[in-house]
């Protein structure tokens, strides 16, 4: 009788260290998970689909107890981590060290970008229509951009959301960047009075950075 009760123990504890280490595998993607979003909006729901289930009472018992535990522990890391993120991309976006962009919608408007391209590549680039997303209007000047210097028998090069490192350790997140025949230009799209103003800050940092040449397709005259 002994032997079955010892027995029956060690089954219990080895099914209580199995819902354990279930459990904590699960928890340990949804922390992760909050840490890169720095965000816990998402926490609870994430813990009822992973560690609750009607079919296993024992498992979702100790997955509420860790979760509960480790909801107290993240929240504030979480919450600091994430007004120190903000604080940071406020001074990031003051510097024009990075642009935010959202999805305008300038079709019915017939916005043609103002652009000083022909004057810093001497290359005649079509109008390009500003349609107020960033992705297409981007396709859209690559494609025109190309164009005309292969016509021109120049080799055309670019990247996207390229990050360029400046001075002082910093780092500028590059809408588009182009290099035409060896000649690399960090180019940018703006839609916003903001945009123009970031963009005047920027360009004194690339000029002392060595990029004399910055290319601009705005919607406003500057």
């Amino acid at each position: 009788m002994d032997g079955l009760r010892v027995l029956l123990l060690v089954a219990g504890v080895i099914i209580l260290l199995i819902n354990f280490f279930i459990n904590s595998g699960n928890i340990i993607k949804i922390v992760t998970y909050c840490f890169q979003t720095n965000s816990i909006a998402n926490y609870w729901d994430l813990i009822f689909k992973s560690c609750f289930s009607g079919r296993a009472i024992i498992s979702s018992i100790i997955g509420l107890v860790l979760a509960i535990i480790i909801f107290i522990i993240i929240t504030p890391i979480v919450l600091i981590r994430g007004a120190l993120g903000t604080k940071k991309t406020a001074a990031l976006l003051d510097e024009g060290l990075i642009f935010q962009y959202q999805d305008l919608n300038l079709e019915n408007d017939k916005l043609v970008f103002k652009t000083n391209i022909n004057n810093e590549l001497g290359i005649q680039v079509p109008n390009v229509n500003a349609s107020g997303k960033l992705r297409v209007d981007a396709i859209i000047a690559i494609s025109e951009i190309t164009k005309e210097c292969e016509a021109k028998g120049l080799k055309c090069e670019y990247k996207v959301m390229h990050k360029l490192p400046l001075e002082s350790k910093t780092e500028a997140l590059i809408p588009l960047f182009l290099t035409v025949d060896n000649q690399e230009i960090p180019t940018y799209f703006m839609y916003t009075p903001t945009h123009v103003q970031q963009y005047n800050k920027i360009r004194n940092k690339l000029y002392a950075a060595g990029y004399k040449k910055t290319i601009y397709f705005s919607t406003i005259q500057f």
